[in-house]
């Protein structure tokens, strides 16, 4: 029973697969870092918000303290 063909054949294969894999790691590798470096909003806005409830909250205490005074 003669196997070279069959043997070339799991070559070519694995050789594909081997480049499928890389291929596929480069693929994951991209998208992690993009997954790590995306903003949902920029920092100016979230530090606008953060203080915008701080002083909201401020006025809030402010007004009930002055009308219970």
């Amino acid at each position: 029973m003669d196997i070279t063909e069959t043997k070339a054949i799991i070559d070519i294969h694995q050789q594909h697969m081997t480049s499928y894999l890389e291929l596929w790691q480069r693929f994951q590798n991209h998208f992690d870092t993009t997954i790590k470096q995306a903003k949902i909003y920029p920092n100016w806005a979230v530090v606008v918000f953060i203080v915008s409830l701080v002083m909201g909250f401020g006025t809030v205490v402010f007004e009930v303290l002055s009308f219970l005074r």
